[in-house]
């Protein structure tokens, strides 16, 4: 492998193009097609706060991520693969997509998947933009992720083009931000992810009697976080339902309503912690700031969702 300009490894070797898609990612299978012609692969990669902004370059192949490899490789990422040249099909959770430049697909790194990439008329090579965020950064249950994973999002088509067009700006453009603003704007542009798909995919993912009422819920939960006694209750009175009609709409979901407050406290606790411009809030000023009412409470939760505590995961973030 050579480094050929600052951020792009270069790779003349189908063992070596392994390892450097297992070190920019996560351990993967890599098939390359017989009668591809001479083999290469180049990675170009960049960062904007916690997301990583990928372009990958090679000739036919088909790439999977296998249960034997989950069990080896832990990594847990939540991608974004969007064509630039060439096709592709992707698989995961059982949905299919067929992509061609411009469109792209959601992909989860803690499941299996598989992608088929190949190059188009004009040249031997496909393009593929990744972009990467670890997936305690992204406030959705599994199960939600799930109904968007492996569903093609068109490029020529409403929000889902507009998101294709801004996603293509990231990769030639590196936004005069600060740590801070870079981590904010990492977040944005993974909410506008989920939010467009969420869009695109709601037919299937969200039962449609319920999506309206839902994101008005959404919407309520996420105003009242601060509010130490948010609860079922009183997000079923504000609601006009009984709390056993909002745990079994939330039910629709996968989740309970508690589990839902808690998470989302987390994740705006994430982001404090992970903020330059917070680095004078204790915290318990920011476990009080979301609506914990204990510290020590606050910690254990952290711990169980991140893996780290609190101030491990700050020192972490400043470094």
């Amino acid at each position: 492998m050579a480094a050929t300009a600052p951020g792009e490894i270069v790779s003349r070797r189908h063992d070596d193009w392994c390892d450097l898609l297992r070190d920019q990612f996560v351990n993967l299978d890599i098939a390359v097609e017989e009668d591809s012609p001479a083999f290469g692969g180049t990675v170009h990669s960049s960062h904007l706060g916690h997301l990583q902004v990928s372009t990958v370059r090679s000739v036919n192949q088909d790439i999977s991520r296998t249960p034997r490899l989950l069990r080896h490789d832990r990594r847990h990422y939540f991608q974004v693969g969007l064509v630039q040249r060439g096709e592709a099909f992707v698989a995961q959770d059982g949905h299919e997509a067929v992509l061609r430049p411009g469109d792209f697909v959601i992909y989860e790194t803690e499941r299996p998947f598989r992608w088929s990439l190949r190059s188009g008329r004009r040249s031997p090579e496909w393009d593929l933009a990744v972009f990467t965020w670890p997936r305690h950064t992204i406030d959705l249950h599994a199960g939600d992720t799930a109904s968007l994973t492996g569903r093609p999002l068109r490029g020529d088509q409403g929000m889902t083009g507009v998101l294709s067009r801004m996603l293509a700006d990231l990769l030639g453009t590196r936004p005069s931000v600060g740590e801070s603003g870079a981590i904010r704007l990492a977040d944005e542009i993974g909410r506008l992810v989920t939010t467009v798909a969420g869009d695109a995919c709601g037919a299937d993912a969200e039962d449609g009697r319920h999506a309206d009422l839902l994101r008005r819920i959404d919407t309520y939960l996420d105003e009242h976080l601060p509010d130490p006694d948010l609860s079922t209750d009183t997000i079923a009175q504000a609601h006009f339902m009984s709390a056993r009609q909002l745990q079994r709409l939330f039910a629709h979901r996968g989740h309970r309503v508690s589990d839902v407050i808690r998470r989302r406290r987390l994740e705006r606790c994430r982001r404090d912690l992970a903020n330059p411009r917070e680095s004078g809030a204790t915290l318990a000023e920011i476990c009080f700031r979301w609506g914990f009412t204990h510290p020590a409470v606050f910690s254990r939760a952290f711990r169980e969702a991140y893996g780290m505590s609190p101030s491990i995961y700050r020192a972490k973030s400043r470094s």
